[in-house]
């Protein structure tokens, strides 16, 4: 039974599994995200390479306009440097894996298409709700990404107005949108708490992050 290695990289972590072609995990890890486009790409090559079971190839789950023909990424994402390198050429030549890439809320959709909540169905909307807020349209089992690869990126709607500024539902929606607003009105430092944090404050009885929370669940709800 053939073996692959997948990275889901997301704006914080860069998660990574061995798995196989029936979907079993065999073995999981992960590693914070690294600063750089040199970094990135060598620790990628190193747990590759590190790997002690046969591997078939490499998948990668990456943010942004992901052309998974072409192996490039466009648009943009909470890794600004992962735009523009040609991810199938410089991973191919270092590791002499063949290597697929998709964007990260499309590989999720599909996942549970295949083996989760949506098996067997054919026509799917996914929303997915993290440091932005991104999403996937399967339409007769296929991905349907759009004239500009933006296919499904829901985050990209307009939620609400603020002081002037028309707020994104990647800002009013998203776990990052809510831990800005909690440390914006308690005079907090940036990116000083999370998620989880904000969730603690509320059942503590801070009212600031259950304002924020009830605001959240509302945009989401809209």
């Amino acid at each position: 039974m053939k073996n692959y290695i997948s990275f889901d990289v997301g704006g914080t972590d860069v998660k990574f599994a061995i798995i196989n072609e029936t979907g079993e995990i065999l073995r999981k890890d992960s590693y914070k995200s690294p600063d750089n486009i040199e970094e990135f790409f060598r620790k990628i090559i190193e747990t590759t390479s590190s790997s002690e079971e046969t591997l078939s190839g490499m998948a990668l789950s990456l943010p942004g306009a992901v052309d998974s023909f072409n192996g490039i990424i466009g648009g943009s994402s909470a890794l600004p440097y992962i735009h523009g390198p040609n991810f199938k050429k410089i991973l191919k030549e270092a590791t002499s894996l063949d290597v697929e890439m998709e964007n990260d809320a499309n590989c999720a959709a599909l996942a549970e298409a295949w083996l989760g909540v949506a098996k067997d169905k054919k026509d799917i909307l996914f929303i997915v709700i993290g440091t932005g807020v991104g999403g996937a349209v399967i339409k007769d089992g296929k991905i349907h990404h759009g004239i500009n690869l933006h296919g499904g990126e829901f985050g990209y709607m307009i939620s609400d107005f603020l002081d002037g500024k028309i707020l994104t539902l990647s800002d009013t929606g998203s776990i990052r949108g809510l831990t800005r607003r909690v440390e914006k009105r308690l005079n907090l430092p940036k990116d000083s708490i999370n998620g989880v944090e904000v969730y603690k404050m509320a059942e503590e009885g801070n009212s600031v992050a259950k304002e924020e929370i009830n605001y959240f669940y509302k945009k989401l709800a809209q």
